[in-house]
């Protein structure tokens, strides 16, 4: 369907402030630091998302991470968000849409993660 790329350069201070934001200690391999498991929930900060209407608002769906390796301070990351499915269902308020997407994130051209996360906006509007 719709998809976007960017290249994330990961740095042990950008995995300090995520893990500070969320009470996560800070933990290490081979003296590098890893990031918390969830911190490609904030990667989509960095991406211009054209299919979602940036004033409307979303509701947090399910969200799961399927990882190959831990992402480390020094990684540089090619990510991808693709919406893989869109769908539309009744709801007690009205209707719904579920938007649900994919982000796939490898290092020199190997896999590190994959997260899927489903959004979901209130509303009969498209």
């Amino acid at each position: 369907m719709s998809q976007v790329q960017q290249r994330l350069y990961i740095t042990a201070q950008w995995i300090t402030q995520y893990s500070q934001c969320i009470e996560a200690p800070l933990q290490r391999i081979d003296g590098d630091l890893i990031a918390p498991a969830t911190m490609p929930i904030i990667f989509w900060q960095e991406f211009d998302i054209p299919w979602l209407e940036p004033y409307k608002p979303y509701i947090h769906g399910s969200q799961n991470f399927s990882y190959v390796t831990p992402i480390r301070e020094g990684m540089v990351l090619d990510c991808e968000l693709a919406l893989s499915k869109v769908e539309r269902k009744a709801g007690r308020q009205g209707g719904l849409t579920l938007f649900t997407h994919t982000l796939t994130c490898t290092c020199d051209g190997e896999s590190v993660v994959t997260a899927e996360t489903v959004l979901i906006r209130v509303g009969n509007e498209h």
